[in-house]
C-alpha cells in the first residue's frame, strides 16, 4: 500500500512539474515574441470644421487651425509630407504673428465644411501640443506645461473673407491630435492628446482665441 502512495505521489509529482515547465516555455516564448516586436509612435490629426457652408466667399476666404508641433515650435506633421486639400479648399502651412498655422483658402462662391483625416508614422517621440500656445495655466513655459499629464491652454483659430450672414450662424472647430505610444521591447511610451472643442460666431472675424485641452496617457512595460 505504502509503495502504490508512493508510485500516484511520484505521478502527481511528476506531472505537477511538467506542467510547470510547459507554463514557463509558452511565458518565455510569448515573452520573447514581445519583446523583439516594436511599434512606430503614429501622429494623426483629425481635423472638422463645420457651419462654413451657410457662408458666403468675399473673393478669398481663409480658414487657419493650430499645427501639432513640439515645445520648441517643431511642427510633427505636414512640412515633411504633403497635406491633404480637402474638396474646396488649397491647404498650406503659413507664417502668422502667432506662429505657423494650418491655412485653407478657398476663392468658391459658398464655401464647404472642411473634413481631414491624417495620419503618419515617425520616429520621435516627444509631447505635441496643437501650436500656437497663446497662454498657458500658471504662466508656465511651454516645454513645463507639456511635461504636465493633463490640462488646459489657450490657442488660436482664425476667418477671414466671408461675407456677413444674415441670420445668426456659429461655426464649430473640431480638432484631435494624437501622437506617441510606440513601443520597443515591452516598453510602450506615452500617448500625447491634444484637442479643440469650440464653437465661434459666423460674424467673427480674423484671430480668434480658443481653450485647448491636454492629456497624457502614460506608458510602461507591457505584457
Amino acid at each position: 500500500m505504502d509503495e502504490q502512495r508512493n508510485n500516484t505521489r511520484k505521478t502527481v509529482m511528476n506531472l505537477l512539474i511538467g506542467v510547470a515547465i510547459l507554463a514557463v516555455v509558452v511565458f518565455v516564448l510569448f515573452l520573447a515574441v514581445g519583446f523583439v516586436e516594436t511599434t512606430m509612435p503614429n501622429d494623426s490629426y483629425e481635423i472638422r470644421i463645420t457651419g462654413l457652408s451657410d457662408l458666403a466667399v468675399n473673393g478669398t476666404a481663409t480658414v487657419m487651425i493650430p499645427a501639432p508641433a513640439n515645445a520648441k515650435g517643431e511642427l510633427a506633421m505636414f512640412e515633411a509630407s504633403s497635406v491633404r486639400q480637402p474638396a474646396g479648399w488649397r491647404t498650406a502651412i503659413r507664417e502668422t504673428q502667432h506662429g505657423k498655422m494650418l491655412a485653407f483658402t478657398t476663392t468658391e462662391g459658398y464655401a464647404r465644411d472642411i473634413f481631414v483625416p491624417s495620419g503618419e508614422f515617425e520616429t520621435k517621440e516627444e509631447p505635441r501640443l496643437l501650436m500656437p500656445v497663446l497662454a498657458t495655466p500658471d504662466n508656465a513655459s511651454v516645454a513645463e506645461f507639456a511635461r504636465a499629464m493633463s490640462g488646459t491652454y489657450t490657442t488660436v483659430v482664425f476667418r477671414d473673407g466671408f461675407v456677413p450672414p444674415e441670420n445668426a450662424t456659429s461655426i464649430s472647430f473640431d480638432l484631435r491630435y494624437q501622437g506617441g505610444g510606440g513601443m520597443k521591447h515591452l516598453i510602450k511610451e506615452d500617448t500625447w492628446t491634444a484637442t479643440v472643442d469650440v464653437t465661434v460666431p459666423g460674424t467673427a472675424s480674423g484671430f480668434v482665441p480658443v481653450p485647448a485641452g491636454y492629456h497624457v496617457i502614460a506608458g510602461g512595460i507591457y505584457l
